[in-house]
């Protein structure tokens, strides 16, 4: 059999060569469910900060805020000044993935809580190396956390992503993950699992942190 040669500048401007762009564990089977894309679709706004309303006060969260489902944020909301690069909203609800080195599970739900914490505030904002799932239909989408965290999925994103420094996986591998009919049956009950652990958290945070201020307080 002959093969006929291709080349380079007869590619789309587009393709891409990197071997592990071909990798057949970046592309798992539907098998039965559905792609998650189906489910939640990633918000792409990006604001520059001289676009936010210079009155409020925003709380940034940056990769290392996030991680095995929780949203933690180590400062409080800040003006919008200190802001320094463009950054995403975060509605509660979403559920933000980390696209920069997916081994370290910075994923977490975007709970209520979140905003009425003295760390928190009224107005999230994100890094733009999250990627910020939201529901279609407005259901709750918690679900895809402990999903998303899964060891199944989490070789996927493992061998979709690309780059030896930073490594990152693309938009599509995410949107393309096959969810199981039997998560799907069993969503809602999923979801209000991950709510109430996700509260129970914060709930523990906030208590520590209320000792520690009196602790403080008393020296």
């Amino acid at each position: 059999m002959q093969h006929a040669m291709v080349l380079v500048d007869m590619l789309e401007p587009d393709t891409v060569l990197a071997p592990e762009r071909y990798d057949p564990r970046r592309r798992p089977p539907l098998d039965s469910g559905v792609p998650l894309r189906d489910v939640a679709f990633t918000a792409r706004d990006a604001h520059a900060p001289d676009r936010l309303d210079p009155d409020l006060r925003y709380l940034v969260l940056d990769t290392t805020d996030v991680r095995e489902g929780l949203v933690d944020p180590r400062r409080p909301p800040g003006p919008r000044d200190e802001i320094g690069s463009a950054r995403r909203g975060v509605l509660p609800g979403d559920v933000l993935i980390s696209r920069l080195r997916p081994y370290l599970r910075q994923i977490g739900l975007a709970d209520p809580g979140l905003y009425d914490d003295p760390l928190g505030g009224t107005t999230v904002v994100c890094s733009t190396e999250f990627y910020v799932l939201r529901a279609h239909d407005g259901r709750s989408i918690a679900f895809l956390v402990p999903y998303l965290l899964s060891d199944p999925v989490q070789s996927v994103l493992l061998a979709a992503q690309e780059g030896g420094h930073h490594p990152r996986f693309g938009r599509a591998a995410l949107e393309r993950l096959p969810i199981p009919n039997s998560i799907l049956d069993a969503r809602e009950d999923l979801s209000s699992a991950v709510e109430a652990a996700v509260a129970n958290a914060r709930a523990g945070r906030k208590q520590l942190r209320a000792l520690v201020t009196h602790c403080s307080a008393g020296q």
